[in-house]
């Protein structure tokens, strides 16, 4: 073969091999972009579910507290009205010390509770938005596998 020829098939080659060796490596490259946003998800994913799972047992506890305050303010209201029926003219005299106690109580307890059903229902909206999230995240996850190929999560 003749030099030029020669020189001209290695040009080709070193081209043709550098194409391949680029090739690769943008597919190389490209698949540990995926996987690393993969494993960026999952960790998204799981961090998310840990808040998701805290935030659903915080609001459990909530309901149960305020379930429970509400078990004692019907206690006291039934003791309010057990003094208001002694006599329908009003609570006797005699009775009228310990019937403003119980209804002290009641009307702190009243308080107590509508505070602590406000910040229940911002609990709950909290979570709803928590749960939501790791909800999209959970989506998103499997879009990606899907597109790379990958089934599963």
């Amino acid at each position: 073969m003749r030099p030029p020829v020669r020189i001209a098939l290695g040009v080709v080659g070193a081209g043709v091999t550098a194409a391949v060796i680029f090739s690769a490596w943008s597919r190389i490259l490209e698949r540990q972009a995926i996987l690393d946003e993969i494993n960026r998800l999952r960790d998204d994913l799981y961090r998310s579910r840990v808040a998701s799972d805290r935030c659903r047992s915080s609001l459990q506890t909530s309901e149960v507290a305020l379930r429970e305050l509400g078990i004692s303010i019907d206690s006291l209201r039934a003791r309010v009205d057990s003094f208001e029926a002694l006599d329908r003219r009003g609570v006797p005299g005699a009775e009228y010390e310990d019937y403003l106690v119980a209804f002290e109580e009641y009307n702190d307890s009243v308080a107590v509770w509508d505070g602590r059903e406000r910040r229940l229902r911002t609990t709950d909206d909290a979570c709803r938005q928590t749960i939501t999230g790791h909800n999209a995240r959970s989506d998103t996850l499997q879009k990606v596998l899907e597109a790379a190929g990958i089934t599963g999560g």
